[in-house]
């Protein structure tokens, strides 16, 4: 299964890839990450907000609690007079192995009309492989609206998208390894065999030495001795 810590790469990839400026903020009790946007659509200033952390389990207090929050973060870095010419997109999505029910009708209903500005919530179930969040139109124009369904849907993607992103990158990672060259293994001797004992060292026979004396020569009979 999918991991939070994977789905939160995914988002940070993605915020860096759409040119949003990626950083890491402590909301509440929880690391989040933040992708910050400024675009300009219909002469005015978008500044977009993207806030994601990992929570063991989404409960719609939670997803409240940190959807406010976020907002503060937000409004805090807004770039341009706020309702006159710059609008503070908020999307603040909390992503963990199981979302509530109450979480999940949070995070999908309409959000209330806010006076130069927008607040989505978003809550991803890894578990059941959802996410949850409000993408439709709104009283802002056609232009502004896709804008910002656009920025939800691409940097919060469905946990099936992102599990086969990370099996991909995954196959890649080991595709680029070299191989593991493996030792031949050490020759065995035949069955039965048993090593022999070195023989031991036998030390060389002794010389020779001079012969023992020898026994006297006597002449045969009737010669006289030698030297008579």
């Amino acid at each position: 299964m999918l991991t939070p810590e994977q789905y939160l790469g995914a988002v940070a990839e993605r915020i860096q890839r759409s040119g949003g400026r990626l950083n890491s903020v402590q909301i509440g009790p929880a690391t989040a990450v933040v992708g910050l946007f400024t675009e300009s659509v219909m002469l005015s200033t978008m500044n977009y907000c993207v806030i994601a952390a990992a929570v063991p389990e989404v409960s719609a207090a939670a997803l409240y609690d940190f959807t406010g929050r976020a907002t503060q973060h937000a409004r805090a870095n807004l770039i341009g007079t706020m309702g006159w010419t710059a609008a503070s997109v908020v999307i603040a999505g909390l992503v963990g192995r199981r979302v509530y029910p109450d979480a999940a009708q949070a995070a999908s209903a309409k959000s209330g009309n806010q006076f130069g500005g927008e607040t989505r919530m978003v809550a991803v179930d890894l578990s059941a492989g959802q996410m949850f969040a409000f993408v439709g139109g709104k009283f802002w124009g056609a232009a502004v609206q896709g804008s910002v369904n656009a920025k939800l849907t691409y940097c919060f993607p469905q946990p099936a998208e992102v599990y086969q992103q990370v099996q991909w990158q995954q196959a890649q990672h080991q595709q680029q390894q070299p191989p593991v060259q493996q030792q031949p293994p050490a020759q065995q001797p035949p069955p039965g065999w048993q090593q022999q004992a070195p023989m031991p060292q036998v030390p060389p026979p002794p010389a020779v030495g001079p012969g023992g004396p020898q026994p006297p020569v006597y002449p045969p009979p009737g010669h006289q001795p030698y030297g008579q």
